[in-house]
């Protein structure tokens, strides 16, 4: 159970009985294993009714790890969310299925953006990158790797370097945008260089996010992309509060 991992834990409000308490300490205990999380902090605003909504959640969550990508950061303030029933919660069932509002911020570092590819794209198919590195600034992403076609007529390492910005698209990924390609000594055909960039494409897919969450700019800085919503969220900064460290 979640509780066993919880320090600091604050009842703000007189009404939440312990049955309450152990609701809210199944619905975080699901997050918690999803997201396996270095530190959380969260807090709920008060009982959820018996569908399951809340009237507002803040997640203030450090290094978790989504569809093994590792982010650095997220911050998530959901007002009006909609959870299935609470009684469904101690067995491990959650489903965050709607929200009126959700801000939200992620930093993800350029060096867990390059694990994620690696992890995703190296060893798999007759095509594959290998050696391939992705350094974010502010004025862009630039990077190198050799891909192996794999093709009969073509078989042999290409080296490919890479400009590029980022975008958002959907509002769940983050793709190169408008990439510039250079290929060392090889004039590369445009078809083989689409299906080289399509092996790292998305560069962070956030389709399988469990809680309706929509992005929509994202900022870079040096070593590290910031995705978040068009509002920054603010912290709930009064309910009942948890804190969790690994």
């Amino acid at each position: 159970m979640f509780k066993r991992f919880v320090s600091g834990l604050v009842i703000a409000v007189a009404f939440m009985s312990p049955s309450f308490a152990d609701e809210v300490d199944d619905l975080l205990a699901y997050y918690v294993k999803r997201f396996t999380p270095e530190t959380a902090h969260i807090t709920v605003s008060g009982k959820p009714d018996s569908t399951g909504a809340f009237s507002d959640v803040w997640l203030d969550l450090r290094g978790i790890v989504i569809d093994k990508l590792r982010m650095d950061s997220l911050k998530v303030r959901m007002k009006g969310v909609q959870f299935n029933k609470p009684s469904e919660w101690a067995k491990g069932k959650v489903e965050c299925s709607d929200a009126i509002s959700v801000q939200a911020v992620a930093e993800i570092l350029e060096a867990d953006i390059n694990r994620a590819i690696e992890n995703r794209t190296f060893g798999h198919g007759e095509d594959k990158w290998h050696d391939l590195s992705l350094a974010i600034r502010t004025s862009g992403l630039s990077g190198r790797g050799y891909y192996n076609a794999g093709a009969s007529f073509l078989n042999l390492d290409i080296l490919i370097e890479i400009v590029s910005g980022l975008k958002i698209v959907k509002g769940k990924e983050l793709w190169l945008n408008d990439p510039q390609v250079k290929v060392n000594k090889l004039d590369l055909p445009d078809y083989l260089t689409k299906k080289a960039l399509s092996r790292i494409q998305p560069l962070v897919d956030l389709r399988k996010f469990p809680l309706p969450l929509t992005l929509h700019k994202v900022e870079l800085s040096n070593g590290r992309a910031t995705l978040r919503t068009r509002t920054l969220p603010k912290a709930l900064t009064q309910g009942l509060k948890y804190n969790y460290t690994r």
